[in-house]
């Protein structure tokens, strides 16, 4: 609209405010000249018209300082002057025209428009209020220079008066408008970096790592979610203190020292990863790999260390144990070659004569040894073939009876200080197997058996079943296995501990059981108590089984 350029628009509170505010002065101004301070009680003024003039201010303030001026557009400011104007008019003609004091009520107007309005909107105003002004000079002194005179400087000094306060009133609220906008440019970049701080603590929180900040007085001062899972200490225990003094409980010599960058050089001093034995808060070690790296502030100064760490005690431990294996496979390769190289050499010396019944006795030991010897390698490359997912089987129809009888005798002419016990019905149902893994795991599980059961014991290999599932067993009379044992037993490298006995061995036939038979589509457990020997099953899908057989051997 025209009008719109000559408002200056509030787009806050502060329009209401003061539009409220200007009305209590200049209706306040009527009410205090009316009442008497301007007007004396013996004037010849009539006063009826006067103080209906004063009730209608009074009510009109009433009006304008409660109406909700922020809900209107603030061209009804012009209303306002308008009707002001008249309403000065009007007391200026009934109490003395001229010679009126109200006559200043005039400057409130012209104040008022140089806050509401642009310049121009200003200028409109004031032009409605020099008209009512210079209206009474003009009608009373029939255009006496002096009177006209009188009235210009009043109407310049209005338009000074009224032209300063608009000039200051647009630098106020020019400048409001640039700290509005700055404060808002301000608030948005709090927004934005409290949001970035907020996604950096989110992802912190999340990493699977434990993460931990160090200032350069060597304390924590900040520990994640991880951190805590992987040791046990929360975020108020460990912020403020020392890492090393936290993690490593003071029962190890390592600790996590903060890493620290020469401040001239740049050039490390400490770790840049490494390796620590700490300790969890409920007592127990963990070792745990840390990586360390400097943290600068915008001056490129140092500003502290940032660690990132995870628990490698599983690493550490399978570390061990092919350790161990390494050590164990070496040994047990070495035994039954040296048993092999020293029985050939005896029998090839040519000025030795041996009878009939020690060559016999060498060839069976050099036959032993080199069927312990093919076992260790085919359980090695079983491993192998399982961990790489390329062992490949031939399932069919197998004779379970037979194929229990072939390990049992291949096994018993390898030892003569063991009883074996044979149970299989000639008639036993086939069973859907590959025939030479399922030798494989029967002579694992035989040669277990006669490793822990001592001279004279009975060993038991039975198979049996119906026409859907077929159950085996391998029973010996051996020292048994603890109960905290029993569920490691079909782990790799794992040998459960004997007293009093010396057993050789890998660790890894049982491990390799365990696959052959669930790759087959079966089930393997073991049952022991100290004392009272072992026994050890499987079960296996028979070859007429259907879907509802493997059902119940998956559950």
């Amino acid at each position: 609209m025209f009008l719109d350029r000559f408002i200056v628009r509030h787009e806050d509170p502060l329009q209401s405010r003061m539009a409220k505010s200007a009305a209590w002065l200049y209706w306040l101004g009527i009410a205090v000249v009316l009442t008497g301070i301007f007007l004396p009680a013996e004037t010849d003024i009539d006063h009826g018209p006067v103080y209906l003039l004063v009730v209608g201010g009074l009510l009109s303030t009433l009006f304008l300082v409660f109406f909700p001026w922020q809900k209107i557009s603030p061209r009804y400011f012009y209303v306002m002057a308008a009707l002001a104007s008249s309403h000065i008019a009007t007391l200026v003609y009934f109490t003395g025209g001229v010679e009126s004091p109200y006559q200043l009520l005039y400057y409130l107007i012209a104040i008022w428009a140089a806050y509401f309005f642009s310049f121009g909107g200003f200028l409109a105003v004031a032009t409605l209020a020099i008209a009512s002004l210079m209206a009474p000079y003009l009608y009373e002194s029939g255009y006496d220079a002096d009177l006209i005179t009188l009235g210009l400087m009043r109407v310049l000094f209005m338009l000074i008066t009224g032209g300063l306060v608009n000039l200051l009133v647009v630098q106020v609220k020019q400048r409001n408008r640039e700290l509005a906008l700055s404060n808002e440019r301000l608030a948005q970049k709090v927004h934005e970096v409290l949001q970035e701080e907020e996604k950096t603590n989110a992802v912190i929180a999340s990493v699977a790592d434990g993460v931990f900040v160090v200032d350069n007085g060597g304390r924590v001062t900040l520990w994640n979610k991880s951190a805590e899972a992987i040791t046990g200490y929360s975020e108020e225990e460990i912020v403020g203190r020392a890492p090393g003094d936290a993690l490593t409980g003071g029962r190890h010599g390592q600790a996590c020292v903060p890493f620290c960058i020469t401040s001239d050089s740049g050039s490390r001093q400490g770790p840049g990863g490494f390796e620590v034995l700490a300790c969890r808060r409920d007592g127990t070690d963990i070792w745990l790999s840390v990586s360390a790296a400097p943290i600068r502030d915008a001056a490129a100064r140092e500003a502290g260390s940032v660690y990132v760490f995870r628990d490698i005690s599983a690493y550490k431990e399978l570390e061990r144990i092919r350790s161990d294996f390494v050590a164990t496979v070496s040994h047990e390769l070495r035994t039954p070659l040296t048993s092999i190289l020293g029985f050939s050499k005896t029998l090839l010396r040519p000025d030795a004569v041996f009878p009939a019944d020690s060559r016999r006795s060498f060839l069976q030991e050099i036959v032993r040894e080199g069927e312990r010897l093919a076992r260790m390698i085919e359980d090695i490359l079983s491993v192998s073939r399982i961990e790489s997912g390329s062992l490949k089987l031939d399932l069919k129809p197998v004779n379970a009876a037979a194929s229990v009888r072939t390990v049992v005798a291949n096994v018993s002419r390898l030892t003569e200080e063991h009883r074996f016990v044979i149970n299989a019905a000639d008639d036993l149902a086939q069973v859907r197997a590959d025939a030479d893994r399922l030798h494989q795991v029967l002579l694992n599980l035989v040669v277990n058996a006669v490793k822990y059961s001592p001279d004279g014991g009975t060993i038991t290999v039975s198979a049996e079943g119906e026409d859907a599932i077929l159950l085996f067993t391998v029973a010996d009379e051996g020292v048994g296995i603890r109960e905290e044992c029993l569920p490691h037993v079909f782990e790799r490298f794992y040998r459960a501990p004997v007293e009093h006995v010396s057993v050789t061995g890998t660790g890894l036939g049982l491990f390799v059981s365990k696959h052959l038979v669930e790759e087959m589509g079966g089930q393997i457990w073991a049952e022991s108590a100290p004392g009272q020997g072992s026994s050890f099953f499987f079960r296996l899908p028979a070859a007429s089984a259907g879907p509802e057989a493997e059902q119940q051997l998956a559950s």
